[in-house]
């Protein structure tokens, strides 16, 4: 379901109410009305969003099992706000995609990270598993990848890597559907690794051999690159290529990658590209 309603006390949501007329607005005077009105519609607890600034409403909307926003107002300051996906000390930045994404974010519902001309790229949800393993299946698609585990342990994998990678940073590796056939195509995102002992953000990517050679991964590359240059809190980007992946060293350069360093790496020459968010 989308979410559909706000809820929370009339001290907490007031600012919100004027910004948002999409969203049906709900506001009690105590947290003990909000419980009531839920109980009486109980759609508002799968289809809303809870305001509360307190722990008392925090641990209503978690008995209720409703999507639960915490607001740090100050003078609640001694408050712990455990339980919940966000913390927020005001509305100035909070627009309806964030709050939707919030929402999305409790009921375990994937993001839709961005849109091509083309594609689709989204976050990895369990039920993705089947299509990911027939994409891993096609020809020469290990050639440069890791493989995945066998199923189980791919599957307690990617549960954990949605967990914490996804929920605690907001990015990671995503999966790309090509908008007109809506077929899962690839892989492509971001992740950490360390280089000489500093974290840095790494853009990886995968496209299945049917879709290879039609610009795919230019054009989801290119977006993601945008994204993380606007989303994430780093400096540059780096690609990390294995010596005889031409294809790839000549897509990093297409997209304004650098060379800086090689190296060997369990016993392959990999070439480590960097580029510069200006």
């Amino acid at each position: 379901m989308d979410l559909k309603y706000i809820i929370g006390l009339k001290c907490e949501i007031a600012e919100l109410v004027e910004q948002y007329e999409m969203f049906l607005f709900r506001v009690y005077e105590n947290a003990k009305a909000i419980c009531e009105e839920l109980t009486i519609h109980p759609e508002i607890q799968e289809e809303g969003l809870l305001i509360a600034a307190t722990d008392e409403t925090i641990a209503l909307g978690k008995e209720l099992n409703v999507a639960t926003i915490a607001y740090a107002k100050q003078e609640f300051s001694n408050q712990s706000y455990s339980g919940v996906d966000m913390i927020v000390e005001g509305f100035e930045e909070v627009d309806a995609d964030f709050l939707e994404k919030m929402y999305q974010r409790y009921h375990r519902i994937p993001w839709t990270i961005l849109e091509t001309d083309r594609c689709v790229v989204r976050e990895l949800s369990l039920g993705d598993l089947d299509n990911l393993f027939e994409l891993y299946a096609g020809d020469g698609i290990d050639a440069y990848t890791e493989p995945l585990y066998p199923y189980e342990e791919e599957k307690e994998f990617q549960r954990a890597y949605i967990e914490n990678m996804y929920r605690y940073f907001g990015y990671g590796m995503w999966l790309v559907f090509e908008k007109e056939s809506g077929e899962l195509i690839g892989r492509a995102g971001l992740e950490h690794r360390e280089y000489n002992e500093v974290v840095e953000l790494e853009l990886g990517y995968l496209i299945g051999k049917k879709y290879q050679g039609k610009g795919y991964a230019t054009e989801v590359c290119k977006a993601i690159i945008e994204y993380a240059k606007e989303n994430a809190c780093f400096e540059r980007i780096n690609t990390l290529i294995q010596d005889e992946n031409k294809v790839s060293i000549a897509l990093s350069k297409k997209l304004g990658f650098e060379q800086k360093e090689s190296y060997e790496m369990d016993g392959k020459i990999m070439h480590r590209f960097i580029r510069e968010f200006t």
